[in-house]
C-alpha cells in the first residue's frame, strides 16, 4: 500500500458509479515503462496530498492508561440492513474522500476500488447473499466529514474507519471484506495479496477466509487467461514496526489505543473522537467478524495498472473474490 500522508479537500459527490473507463483522472499525470522516473514522481508527490484508509499510527507504549471507547461517527439508526435470510456481507472499498489512495497509470485507487465494490456486491446478490456497503459513492463512509465542512486530515480519518467498523459490528454482519490496491515507489513490484490479523478471537478463520479468497482470485484470473504475481495470504499483526512495537491495519486489527498526545501531534482534534476533559487516551472498537483486506494488483505498476483499467480481468477479479467468500461460508456457516 501507498503509505502517506493526508491534505486536500474531498472529491465531489458522485450520483453515479465510476465506470472502469473513467476511473482516471484528468490531475493524475500517465507513467510508461520507458518512463519509470515520471512513476516515481507522480508517487512522491501523491505522497503529499493522499492517505490510505489503513493508516498504521504510533499508540501508548502500555495500555495501562486512562483509555474510554471512542466516540461512534455514527447513527446506528441510519444504517439499512438489507432485507433476507442470506448471510449478510460488509464490503469496504477503501478511501474514499479527499483521501484518494494511490494513484498512477492513469488509475485512482479510490474510485477503482468502488467500483470493484460495486461489481463484488452484484455478484453476491445474485447469489443470494445480502450486501451492506460501508460507502456508495466517492466520498467518506460518514457524510459528515466529507464536503460540508467538518475538519478533514487525522480526526476525519480516523473517525471514517471506526464508522466502517461499526457499520459492520451493527449490522451483524457475517464478514467483512475491504477491498484495495496496492502501490509502491518500485513500479516492478506487482501482484495480488490478502491480509487478515492473528491476533483476534477469530484469528484462524479470517486466516482461511484471506487464504481462501486469495485463492480463489488468483485461480480465476489464471483460468481466463491473466497472468498475475501470487504473493499469499498474509498476516498484518505486525505490517509496521516502531521502536518495537507492532501496528496492524486499523480495520483487521485488536481496539487500539491512542494518546491525547499522540491525537494533537497529528493534527487532531482529541474533541471529535471522544476525549473529554483531563481523558489521556481512547480505545478503538474493532471489528466483530472475521475480515480480510483484499489488494488488488499495484496500480503502481504498468501491466498491473493496464489490468486494472480492463473491464474483463476486473470482473474476474471480482468474481474470484464472491467465489472465495461463497467457499469459505459454505465450509464455514455463519
Amino acid at each position: 500500500m501507498l503509505m502517506v500522508a493526508c491534505a486536500g479537500d474531498p472529491a465531489p459527490r458522485s450520483s453515479t458509479p465510476a465506470e472502469v473507463s473513467t476511473i482516471a483522472a484528468a490531475s493524475v499525470p500517465t507513467a510508461s515503462p520507458t518512463n519509470p522516473t515520471a512513476l516515481a514522481l507522480l508517487i512522491a508527490s501523491a505522497a503529499v496530498t493522499v492517505a490510505p484508509s489503513v493508516l498504521a499510527v504510533t499508540v501508548p507504549a502500555t495500555l495501562n492508561t486512562n483509555a474510554v471507547t471512542a466516540a461512534a461517527p455514527l447513527d446506528f439508526s441510519q444504517i439499512a440492513i438489507p432485507p433476507g435470510n442470506g448471510a449478510l456481507i460488509v464490503v469496504d472499498a477503501g478511501h474514499g474522500g479527499d483521501e484518494i489512495g494511490a494513484a498512477a497509470n492513469g488509475i485512482v485507487e479510490k474510485d477503482s476500488n468502488l467500483e470493484m465494490a460495486q461489481r463484488v456486491q452484484r455478484l453476491l446478490t445474485q447469489s443470494a447473499y445480502r450486501v451492506l456497503m460501508t460507502r456508495v459513492d466517492r466520498g467518506r463512509a460518514i457524510g459528515d466529514i466529507d464536503g460540508t465542512g467538518q475538519p478533514q486530515g487525522f480526526s476525519a480519518q480516523r473517525r471514517d474507519l471506526q464508522a466502517r467498523i461499526d457499520i459492520a459490528n451493527a449490522a451483524g454482519a457475517a464478514l467483512f471484506v475491504s477491498l484495495h490496491s496496492n502501490g509502491l515507489n518500485d513500479p516492478s513490484a506487482n501482484g495480488i495479496e490478502t491480509y487478515y490479523n492473528s491476533q483476534r478471537p477469530f484469528s484462524a478463520e479470517s486466516r482461511v477466509l484471506a487464504q481462501t479468497i486469495q485463492s480463489t482470485v488468483i485461480s480465476e484470473m489464471r483460468r481466463t487467461g491473466y497472468r498475475v504475481r501470487d504473493r499469499g495470504a498474509l498476516d498484518d499483526s505486525c505490517l509496521r514496526a516502531f521502536q518495537g512495537q507492532c501496528f496492524p491495519l486499523f480495520l483487521l486489527g485488536p481496539p487500539r489505543v491512542t494518546s491525547r498526545d499522540e491525537t494533537l501531534r497529528r493534527g487532531g482534534d482529541p474533541s471529535t473522537l471522544g476525549f473529554s476533559q483531563g481523558q489521556d487516551a481512547i480505545a478503538s472498537r474493532a471489528t466483530g467478524m472475521p475480515g480480510a483486506l483484499v489488494e488488488l494488483l499495484f496500480i503502481s505498476n504498468w501491466e498491473d495498472a493496464r489490468l486494472l483499467a480492463d473491464d474483463t480481468a476486473r470482473e474476474t477479479m471480482a468474481r474470484g473474490v464472491v467465489l472465495g467468500i461463497a467457499r469459505f461460508l459454505t465450509e464455514n456457516p455463519r
